[in-house]
């Protein structure tokens, strides 16, 4: 019974430090998944400030954005894009469309971001598709620049597969260590009994 408690208490640890691996692992990468729409928010928030909250031409290959790139369609592009809301929290320019006009996002999410300066959410479409998006507060503007988390979430299911093989490899060998040693106490058992019953002298 006691070496049932042992490895059974062994095969808990291996199994909560596995699991601590993935959570952790999954928060690296959804963070990490941040970090290209902050940078690009933060660079579209200076570039509206130093031209003094002009809106500028969300249709021209260079709008007030500063992005050069072409329009970004939501609903199939994994690329990064940027929206800048007015103060009615209407897209005025930008790269993110969706259905061919400039993506609305929640009001609410707008709205910390003028409270505090600066958010970042999770934001989900109708079809299920998840970005990652940094919102900065630019004057009465706020600019949001996010990214499709695909690319991330396919990696920690990736990820997540490799650290279930790897956990189902350490309790197969806690498990033959187990009937290992089971097998060896098993035998030492026997040969103590065989040495105890053996012939005596006359």
């Amino acid at each position: 019974m006691a070496r049932i408690v042992r490895w059974s208490a062994v095969a808990v640890i291996v199994t909560a430090m596995f699991a601590s691996l993935s959570l952790v692992m999954q928060q690296v990468e959804r963070q990490g998944a941040d970090d290209t729409p902050s940078r690009l928010a933060s660079q579209v928030a200076s570039q509206l400030s130093g031209a003094g909250g002009s809106s500028g031409d969300s249709s021209g290959a260079t709008s007030a954005d500063g992005l050069a790139a072409g329009d970004v369609d939501l609903a199939v592009s994994d690329a990064p894009f940027s929206i800048v809301y007015d103060a009615g929290d209407r897209p005025v320019s930008g790269t993110g469309r969706l259905d061919g006009a400039l993506a609305q996002v929640p009001t609410g999410v707008l709205e910390q971001a003028r409270r505090t300066g600066t958010d970042q959410v999770t934001w989900q479409l109708g079809d299920g598709r998840r970005f990652a998006t940094v919102e900065r507060r630019a004057g009465d503007r706020v600019v949001l620049a996010g990214q499709s988390l695909a690319p991330t979430e396919a990696r920690i299911d990736r990820i997540g597969l490799l650290i279930l093989a790897a956990w189902i490899c350490v309790l197969l060998v806690v498990l033959g260590a187990f009937l290992v040693e089971r097998l060896i106490d098993g035998a030492s058992e026997r040969a103590r009994r065989a040495a105890a019953g053996g012939p005596r002298g006359a």
